[in-house]
């Protein structure tokens, strides 16, 4: 799978408070992680996330950022906050505020860097 190229230069927000879902289909394997067994807000059926810390930051959330890049869970390689924004109208992205299952804060990241992006995927 291929690392999604999001220009982050230090932003967080996607670390933080989010649903970190691992997907043993696309090799994550739990036992590599400290999880926490929880219910997919997709799907409503079981599945392990990632551990948060009491604050709300992913466990492998260092000072310096992510602890554990070179072996991040796959949501973590293929999130781009860019094209989460872009796939969802403002009215969808205020439902998933509003209902938990995404942060304002990572929308608002996203929007920052929508000029990242090349011009034919934002058309």
């Amino acid at each position: 799978m291929k690392r999604a190229d999001v220009p982050c230069n230090g932003c967080t927000e996607c670390c933080k408070r989010d649903l970190l879902i691992l997907h043993p289909e696309c090799g994550d394997d739990p036992n590599e992680y400290e999880t926490r067994r929880v219910k997919h807000p997709l799907t409503g059926e079981p599945a392990l996330a990632l551990k948060h810390k009491a604050e709300g930051g992913c466990i492998y959330l260092g000072k310096n950022g992510c602890t554990i890049h070179d072996r991040a869970p796959a949501i973590c390689r293929e999130f781009d906050c860019r094209r989460l924004f872009l796939r969802m109208t403002r009215d969808e992205r205020k439902a998933a505020v509003k209902s938990g299952k995404a942060s304002k804060r990572v929308f608002d990241a996203a929007k920052k860097r929508l000029h990242t992006l090349e011009s034919e995927e934002t058309a």
